[in-house]
């Protein structure tokens, strides 16, 4: 029996690697993310490709040189975390995460409230919420959980 293909960390080639990792996004929030329509996934798409990707420090998951995942981390605060729908609950999330976490003693990010899977996959790898809001960044009616990880308390 061969042992399954290694999942590796690298940096992302900026800007080589927007449209795919773009792709990834699509595709984990087409599969998570249900209380967005198409069209709001069809508006925020060029904006996520065009402006948000480009302001991160982003590390990619690949497997075979085909993208699986990818963090987005501004400075402590994780502002993305997105993983391909065939490969979710395989341990690219958690790889990502660890990673993110052996750069920073303390980390923080929002979540979804409508994502539960989401919040429970961060609790489960030591996550605290540490507050709420009532709309997304962009106003929108979308809950957030703030949340926070210590690993200087672990």
């Amino acid at each position: 029996m061969s042992a399954a293909p290694v999942i590796l960390l690298r940096e992302s080639r900026e800007p080589e690697d927007f449209e795919e990792l773009t792709n990834v996004w699509r595709d984990s929030v087409e599969a998570t993310h249900h209380f967005l329509s198409l069209e709001a996934i069809d508006r925020l798409e060029p904006r996520i490709r065009d402006e948000y990707l480009p302001r991160l420090r982003i590390q990619v998951a690949e497997r075979n040189g085909s993208i699986l995942g990818f963090i987005g981390m501004k400075n402590r605060q994780v502002s993305m975390l997105f993983v391909a729908d065939e490969v979710r609950s395989t341990g690219v999330g958690s790889k990502l995460l660890e990673w993110a976490q052996q750069q920073f003693p303390r980390l923080v990010l929002d979540v979804n409230e409508q994502n539960p899977r989401a919040a429970v996959f961060y609790i489960k790898r030591g996550f605290t919420p540490v507050g709420r809001s009532e709309t997304d960044a962009h106003g929108l009616p979308h809950p957030l959980l703030h949340m926070s990880w210590d690993g200087a308390a672990r």
